[in-house]
């Protein structure tokens, strides 16, 4: 069926102003008809007397690509160590998901290559990156951002002139937080599910507060608030680098702060690679 077979109808509904729509429900019927099919497509509410536009499905815009891995590159010749220690080197084709495993201690930043690897010409576009962690100690705050920012002039989290270059004075472009834990925690970000969790329970989006501190003035000792809107992470076309920042309470009187505990940690880094799609040609 070509497209233009297919005809848009556009329709508007008028409620009275002072009430609030819970739900719409919609029913389709066809009349006087003898022979054929009907092929709805895509339906579109939204709020308004006029139409803003139609926007392309993501398929349409973007298109997942594949890619393989040929594990008979690296193969040696005759003499040398067997680095596949007695397994047999691979061809995997049509590979979809790209992941990274993930290590380190203290607070520690990775890169991670969003670069096609068969041909680095290709054009990527920008995706969403999954992250899976797990501590080997226990820890108070954990804050994995992107790399991109700096030290802030306002709004700074610890007052305290000894404590100006602590690391919760700098700020990212993009960040996601979490409470204190414990050794073994799974902590997931997932920016394709749009989701985080600690041991499988949901993390709430939004501006969120944490504690991370305390400090005192005049007034006394006041508890200090750590405020982040939670957001996902994304990995433009090349390398991107993401910090993670396993933290420890430090205490000293009546001044407790974050500081790299030294924790270790492992994990994996997932996403998946897209290209232009028909929209784009």
């Amino acid at each position: 069926m070509d497209k233009t077979d297919f005809t848009r109808y556009l329709t508007v509904y008028r409620h009275y102003s002072d009430k609030k729509v819970k739900s719409v429900e919609l029913k389709l019927s066809a009349k006087n008809m003898e022979k054929g099919e009907i092929h709805v497509t895509d339906l579109q509410l939204q709020e308004g007397a006029e139409v803003t536009g139609q926007v392309p499905a993501t398929s349409d815009m973007m298109v997942n690509e594949k890619f393989t891995i040929d594990e008979f590159h690296n193969a040696v010749g005759f003499g040398y160590e067997n680095i596949y220690q007695g397994e047999q080197p691979e061809v995997f084709k049509d590979m979809k998901n790209r992941f990274f495993n993930v290590m380190g201690r203290g607070f520690e930043t990775i890169t991670i290559p969003n670069v096609y690897h068969e041909d680095y010409r290709k054009e990527i576009l920008t995706t969403g990156l999954d992250l899976t962690l797990y501590p080997k100690n226990d820890y108070d705050f954990l804050r994995v951002s992107s790399f991109y920012g700096g030290f802030v002039d306002e709004n700074i989290t610890y007052q305290n002139e000894n404590l100006a270059n602590n690391d919760l004075n700098k700020r990212y472009t993009r960040e996601f937080c979490f409470r204190g834990g414990k050794l073994g925690d799974e902590i997931k970000i997932s920016a394709s599910g749009y989701y985080a969790t600690v041991n499988g329970n949901k993390v709430d989006f939004g501006i969120q507060h944490f504690d991370v501190g305390q400090e005192s003035d005049y007034d006394g000792v006041y508890t200090v608030q750590y405020e982040n809107r939670q957001r996902f992470l994304a990995l433009p076309i090349g390398a991107t680098r993401v910090k993670i920042e396993f933290m420890k309470r430090k205490q000293e009187g009546d001044l407790i702060y974050m500081v790299d505990g030294g924790i270790g940690f492992y994990g994996i880094a997932e996403f998946t690679q897209w290209t232009w799609g028909a929209s784009k040609l």
